[in-house]
């Protein structure tokens, strides 16, 4: 899962919102004609073109953010110019007006924008109101700034610990195997299209079950939390390190070919061999394939990783082997 998905509204939920929009407007075009307010009215209905096409977009699927951003400032304009038209009669449109903002927009950008439209707005509605019922207006704006604020705040935070947990594996505080696809086909398509190299490391701890049966499975699970922890510290920031299965841990070494990958993996097996817990006498080992791109696919990436680790394993674990490229 990623934060675009998190944060893009649901398409029901955007023509829904959409619809509302275009009914509202019409049925106001439709009142200033029939009060003679044809410039009003034509204003508004040119305004609808917009919304009218986004929420068309939306229902082809080809809708993206910055075009509901621009319709959304499009609209913002008009409902402005209404305030300098109509007064307080344009001034309620703020009010759902700021919320969407704060939809669309990140937290920052919204308050500015937000604000920036308000104030222009109220200032706007002078022409034919008067002070002090602008003024009223006004505090009423005010708190739907900061209650937009804060909700968006909120959300925003609920946002990320939703990622954080749906990205992270529970015991080890590496990410889990929902970020491997996504991960493997960024680098794939980056070394495809820049020719950045990737190299992935499959590490395997040897006779894990083992330990499970003589030790618990508690202790089992204190070894792979503290497994993580050497991965972490020994391979670079910008590698992702994912659970990959039980025992199981994939590396992936963006911008390393299979040399400096290779010198990782003896660290790592060096580190990890030198581990020490009070409730394991006997050493903890890990055996670790490795491969670099080119792949034909990501499947064929990882399957001849995998097979590089099934010889590791054969030749008397505790060690690395490279992938023969094909």
């Amino acid at each position: 899962m990623e934060l675009a998905k998190l944060n893009s509204i649901p398409k029901t939920s955007s023509l829904l919102f959409q619809l509302a929009g275009i009914v509202t407007v019409a049925i106001y075009v439709l009142y200033r004609i029939s009060i003679e307010d044809y410039v009003l009215a034509g204003f508004f209905a040119v305004s609808m073109l917009p919304l009218a096409l986004s929420m068309y977009l939306e229902w082809h699927n080809k809708a993206n953010l910055a075009q509901k951003k621009l319709t959304l400032i499009l609209i913002c304009i008009a409902i402005s110019y209404s305030c300098f038209t109509l007064g307080y009669k344009g001034l309620i449109y703020l009010f759902p007006t700021i919320f969407v903002i704060y939809f669309l927009f990140s937290l920052k950008e919204a308050a500015v924008l937000s604000l920036i439209y308000s104030v222009i707005s109220l200032l706007l509605a002078l022409n034919i109101e008067e002070t002090f019922v602008v003024t009223r207006f006004s505090l009423a704006v005010v708190d739907c700034l900061i209650f937009g604020a804060i909700f968006s705040h909120v959300i925003t935070k609920q946002k990320l610990a939703l990622l954080y947990f749906a990205n992270t594996d529970e015991l080890t505080g590496v990410s889990n195997r929902k970020r491997l696809m996504g991960s493997l086909t960024h680098a794939l398509q980056h070394h495809i299209s820049k020719g950045i190299q990737s190299t992935i490391l499959l590490l395997d701890l040897d006779h894990f079950k083992q330990v499970n049966d003589k030790y618990g499975h508690l202790t089992g699970d204190k070894v792979l939390r503290q497994v993580a922890q050497i991965i972490k510290s020994v391979a670079p920031n910008q590698a992702e390190v994912i659970r990959y299965g039980g025992e199981e841990f994939l590396i992936i070494l963006t911008g390393l070919d299979t040399t400096e990958a290779a010198d990782i993996a003896q660290q790592l097996i060096h580190n990890i061999a030198a581990m020490q817990l009070v409730e394991i006498e006997e050493p903890i080992t890990c055996s670790i394939g490795i491969n670099s791109l080119p792949a034909a696919s990501i499947d064929h990436w990882l399957a001849e990783c995998d097979k590089a680790l099934y010889k590791a394993k054969l030749a008397g674990r505790n060690r690395a082997i490279i992938a023969t490229q094909c």
